[in-house]
């Protein structure tokens, strides 16, 4: 069926195999991967963080309430901070290259069923292999550090905590007693 040498392959988000016939994915839990599914040369290190800090960074969980996320995920605000993130056509689908948007916020709202929502938890419940084609625009970090700034893995430590400050639930203020009349 094949012959010759296996179909030289991009490195992409999560399809990390280099030498088999089809991409492999690989949710990058831990890190340092193994052997047969090993993280690309150079996405943790042009990361613009330690593998420590983004060990800690990915795992860490935010509390958030399902249906808020859901609701902001699916609003205007919501899907804006979607496309903005993403990219037009920077992070999608490996095959389809269609509907980037629909498999991230499907993720998102999948990993926080039950209450918490990290950067693993996002990565180990996209639908797809996705596919980095240019730097992501990352929310709440340092712009003056351009690594950090464009990369995938900044966009998984970050997003999560973006989405849990913007569907906060506030807890609702007592009823005020009502007024008693003078009578």
């Amino acid at each position: 069926m094949f012959s010759g040498a296996a179909q030289a392959i991009p490195l992409t988000a999560r399809t990390v195999c280099v030498n088999c016939i089809g991409p492999r994915s690989d949710v990058l839990n831990p890190l340092e991967g193994t052997n047969d599914t090993p993280v690309p040369n150079g996405l943790i290190s042009s990361s613009g963080y330690t593998q420590d800090e983004l060990q800690q960074g990915l795992s860490k969980a935010y509390a958030v309430d399902v249906v808020a996320v859901a609701d902001f995920l699916y609003s205007e605000k919501g899907v804006q901070f979607l496309q903005n993130s993403i990219g037009q056509n920077n992070y999608t689908p490996y095959y389809s290259q269609q509907n980037s948007l629909q498999a991230v916020r499907s993720a998102i709202i999948l990993d926080s069923v039950d209450g918490n929502l990290s950067g693993f938890g996002m990565m180990n419940l996209l639908p797809v292999d996705e596919r980095l084609q240019g730097a992501m625009d990352v929310c709440n970090v340092d712009a003056s550090n351009i690594q950090r700034k464009t990369s995938l893995l900044s966009w998984y430590v970050n997003t999560p905590a973006c989405i849990a400050a913007y569907t906060q639930v506030s807890e609702a203020a007592p009823a005020a007693a009502p007024v008693r009349g003078m009578w």
